[in-house]
């Protein structure tokens, strides 16, 4: 629900900020980056309803391969294997969107400790 509500929220035009080292946000908003734009609103669609997508797909998909059978059109199939793609791409979607918020977060890590390489390391009292 966090990606949907984030993704809502950029719509309006709000902004929660920085996430700074946060690792969940940094994910969230890597995933509203990555699902903007028109072309994934039928991905957005599908996030918003996961549980509701997966149930429908899975009887779409049973339905499918049985009324091929059923009909005499095969012996065996798998056509409806297809109807999973667009979750499988929103899902990768998300994968990605996890990776690009984590190497975020890495590398305000990098750049902090680099920071502090250069002034001379941590204030006097305070270790990491």
């Amino acid at each position: 629900m966090l990606v949907t509500d984030a993704l809502r929220r950029a719509a309006r035009g709000e902004s929660d900020g920085d996430g700074g080292e946060d690792l969940r946000a940094a994910e969230v908003a890597a995933a509203v980056e990555l699902l903007q734009g028109a072309r994934n609103a039928p991905l957005r669609f599908l996030l918003a309803h996961r549980v509701e997508a997966y149930v429908l797909t899975f009887v779409m998909s049973f339905g499918l391969n049985k009324a091929l059978v059923w009909s005499g059109v095969q012996d065996f199939s798998l056509w409806g294997w297809l109807l999973w793609i667009p979750l499988f791409a929103a899902e990768a979607t998300l994968r990605r969107a996890r990776r690009l918020g984590q190497e975020r977060v890495i590398a305000r890590i990098r750049a902090r400790h680099d920071a502090m390489d250069t002034t001379g390391g941590p204030p006097e009292g305070k270790r990491l």
